[in-house]
């Protein structure tokens, strides 16, 4: 390195000399470090600047005593009495010596390959300036490489990646990428699961500061994850991670007597076998584009599927001919294929194999009577939610083993409000180093079902998204529907919640949301549309979708208001908007209404909040006094209580968090079993800290299943108050 002289930017005086500026340059990198002293010296020590005339300081840089890196910074001039300061922004790079990095690739064979993996370093990608030789001119310096991709062995999809996350070059180096030096990833599991969904995989790597994340996603078509171990690493931060979700087996399919999986996969509109299991009789039907079921009524129809073209209308076409189920075997050795519980169903079961498991089984079946055994469940009682995590390097053996020592136990609940038999959910996943979760898509859950979900401990921050119904796009992340606060779990912590339960309403949840509050003269309200009995939230889903992963219309309105002393303010959209009101103290009410029917939510089909306060000009963010008023009611998976004639309902008051309890509280509640033409007031009784059981009872008028709407009416010595009604709340069983 040789040193450099610069000229730094010039300054100039205005009305009277400047004399006397002592002159100081100082560096750092981006991450802080600082530079060494003299790796900048200013050629003067101090200046005297002339009146309107300018100066200009040369520079000199001595590199030798910096690292490389970018530096920062600023030279500043400022007099003996500091009552004159200027300063001029700076910055520097340092480069180091380069040299030649060869990169030497092999395949699962053994033979030498031309590939091109990605290298990255502090100073980002870094291309290849001999790419027929697979070499590149690099600083020296730390480096990762890392190539990957899909591949298939024995018929399966596999995938593999390697990753070199520590390469030191001080001087021509030659790497060699070898994919047979990976190991499998193996997740075990209690009991016995497969990948449902998305399975991805991400390599984080941060060297001097600078910091990339390399990710990769995949079908659950995929057999198995390779990667390479690797050394610990020194310079820097590492880790490999990979994202699993594993429930019971969807589909398992084998010839009695046999001893393979057929590696079968219900088509996407299938109806699915008896949770039982079935045993089916095989016989050979032709193809798909000229199937002949006349033997195969009470059986399980082998169809040929040579121009990819099976669809429901042949399941339509085996269902009136008599048959039990039909398997397709596919025109190419992968018969994986996706099946989706959104849209209408098929008649018969219609499953596929790939062609060589389809040819193998038609021989069987020629030669002798074969019968096929199906089995597996989509309503499975468990789920893996997996984050497997490698840091600094990969291990040599690379295992998880989900058990309560990583893993936290959430037992959760989808409860059901009518119509769709499942749910659109998503547990998403994010990383410390992460701004945003990313390479996981929309699954389904089972409604008026419990499932034990293993979630892993530690760092990871896990946020669950539920949306009442089915989307039929998944290859998006959920984006609507109910939310919980994203959070960490600990080892070992157990969990009971339950989604979409009874009551449904616009209420300010205990967390996850922004405070309502008056700042100055503007009211910024941040009231969600719809939260359930364990405090999830979600907004209003808007006409067209509501977002990535719903594409159907949406039968969602809100309507809002706001009254000052009486007087209409302004008519809102709904309640999450901000609000200019005039200064001073004043009485509000903020009335919101919603509605939500469609086939696939019956309850809480409309609701009606008025909440009453007062408020004046604040100096800052100031929390609203809005009272909130949490219910406990005891359904059952079905948002119903049972044909008893009473039971008790049970009430919290409360204020947004960081505001002290509401005092003197009174609490009214009625009931009504007429969608609200009718109000019954039910006996209320006051037990303290804010909590109101209200007995209600069942009319002896009333027979049968009844919805109950409910209009509950709190107020409390300050004068805040509140009046919620909520349509259809729940069911009550006749």
């Amino acid at each position: 390195m040789q040193h450099q002289r610069h000229r730094a930017a010039a300054w100039t005086a205005h009305k009277r000399d400047v004399d006397a500026l002592a002159l100081r340059a100082t560096l750092a990198t981006g991450g802080g470090r600082q530079a060494a002293d003299g790796v900048l010296t200013p050629g003067e020590q101090a200046v005297t600047v002339p009146a309107g005339g300018t100066v200009e300081v040369p520079l000199t840089v001595d590199p030798a005593r910096a690292d490389k890196g970018d530096y920062y910074g600023r030279l500043t001039a400022a007099s003996a009495d500091g009552a004159v300061t200027v300063h001029t922004t700076l910055s520097l790079i340092v480069r180091g010596p380069v040299h030649r990095l060869k990169v030497v690739s092999y395949d699962n064979d053994g033979q030498r390959v031309h590939a091109l993996p990605t290298i990255w370093g502090a100073g980002g990608f870094v291309g290849y300036t001999d790419r027929d030789n697979a070499v590149a001119e690099v600083e020296e310096g730390t480096y990762q490489l890392t190539t990957g991709g899909t591949e298939r062995v024995d018929g399966k999809e596999i995938l593999r990646q390697v990753v070199l996350p520590e390469i030191k070059v001080t001087k021509d180096t030659t790497v060699v990428v070898d994919p047979r030096k990976t190991v499998k990833v193996e997740i075990r599991t209690p009991r016995p699961a497969e990948q449902s969904g998305i399975l991805s995989y991400q390599t984080y790597r941060k060297i001097d500061g600078h910091a990339w994340i390399d990710g990769t996603m995949y079908f659950d078509l995929a057999e198995a994850l390779y990667v390479s171990p690797t050394a610990e690493v020194t310079d820097g931060t590492f880790e490999f991670a990979s994202r699993w979700q594993l429930v019971a087996p969807l589909l398992e399919a084998g010839v009695v007597g046999g001893t393979e999986n057929l590696d079968a996969y219900y088509m996407p509109w299938s109806r699915l076998f008896d949770q039982r299991g079935e045993r089916l009789r095989a016989v050979a039907a032709g193809s798909t584009t000229a199937p002949d079921f006349r033997h195969a009524r009470g059986r399980l129809a082998v169809v040929t599927d040579e121009e990819g073209v099976a669809g429901p209308e042949l399941a339509q076409q085996a269902a009136r001919a008599g048959v039990r189920a039909v398997l397709v075997a596919h025109f190419n050795d992968n018969g994986w294929t996706r099946w989706t519980p959104h849209g209408e169903r098929t008649e018969v079961p219609l499953v596929r194999v790939g062609a060589r498991t389809g040819a193998e089984l038609l021989k069987r079946v020629e030669r002798r009577t074969t019968t096929v055994a199906f089995g597996g469940t989509a309503r499975s009682p468990y789920l893996y939610d997996v984050m497997q995590v490698s840091a600094q390097r990969t291990p040599d053996r690379v295992v998880h083993t989900v058990s309560e020592r990583n893993s936290a136990v959430v037992r959760s609940e989808y409860a059901d409000n009518g119509g769709a038999q499942r749910a659109a959910e998503q547990r998403f996943a994010r990383r410390p180093y992460q701004e945003f979760s990313w390479l996981q898509y929309t699954r389904h859950a089972p409604t008026a079902f419990e499932r034990t979900e293993y979630v892993t401990a530690g760092t990871t921050e896990w946020h669950h998204h539920v949306l009442h119904r089915t989307v039929s796009d998944v290859d998006t992340p959920l984006s609507s529907g109910l939310q919980d606060t994203p959070r960490t779990y600990r080892a070992g912590e157990q969990v009971r919640q339950t989604w979409q339960g009874a009551v449904a309403r616009p209420s300010i949840p205990r967390e996850g949301v922004p405070a309502t509050v008056r700042d100055g003269d503007v009211l910024r309200l941040r009231i969600p549309e719809f939260t359930d009995a364990s405090g999830h939230w979600s907004r209003l889903i808007s006409e067209g979708g509501g977002g990535i992963g719903v594409r159907a219309p949406s039968s969602d309105t809100a309507n809002a208001a706001l009254f000052r002393d009486g007087r209409k303010v302004t008519d809102l959209a709904d309640a999450w908007q901000d609000v200019e009101v005039p200064a001073g103290s004043a009485a509000y009410r903020l009335d919101l209404r919603t509605t939500r029917e469609s086939a696939d939510w019956e309850y809480a089909t409309a609701t009606d909040t008025s909440w009453t306060f007062r408020s004046g000009t604040t100096t800052g963010p100031a929390r609203l006094p809005l009272l909130q008023v949490d219910y406990g009611v005891p359904v059952d998976e079905r948002n119903a209580v049972g044909p008893r004639r009473s039971y008790t309902l049970g009430l919290t008051v409360r204020n947004q968090d960081g505001t002290d309890a509401p005092r003197g509280v009174r609490t009214q509640v009625e009931v009504s079993y007429d969608d609200g033409r009718h109000f019954t007031g039910v006996p209320v009784r006051d037990r303290g800290a804010n909590a109101f059981p209200a007995t209600v009872r069942k009319p002896s008028a009333v027979r049968g299943d009844a919805f109950v709407t409910l209009r509950v009416t709190v107020r409390d010595v300050a004068g805040n108050s509140v009046r919620q009604t909520v349509k259809r709340a729940y069911l009550h069983r006749g």
